[in-house]
């Protein structure tokens, strides 16, 4: 699915930035959440540090985009902000 590669500006005032070393995927009715842990192996245990919903056809543009990144020869100091385009119906 395309999306739209935008320039305008990111607020990142607030409460942003925790560590996390882990992550999970789960399914919630019809969308899909993304937990970053923090995981300690001396606990056994792990703390969810953000929690982000999306659509399962926008967990398809992260993965591709993550991938992308990867293989860029040159990663840019400035983040890309990728935009879902508007999904038909109700929403």
């Amino acid at each position: 699915m395309p999306t739209k590669n935008v320039s305008c500006p990111v607020d990142t005032q607030g409460d942003y930035g925790s560590y996390a070393n882990a992550f999970r995927i789960m399914q919630d009715g019809s969308d899909i959440m993304l937990d970053f842990c923090l995981y300690s192996e001396a606990e056994n245990a792990a703390k969810v540090v953000s929690r982000v919903r999306v659509s399962p056809t926008f967990l398809g543009v992260i993965l591709a985009r993550l991938q992308e990144a990867l293989s860029l020869p040159d990663r840019p100091d400035q983040g890309r902000l990728y935009v879902m385009p508007e999904i038909k119906g109700l929403n």
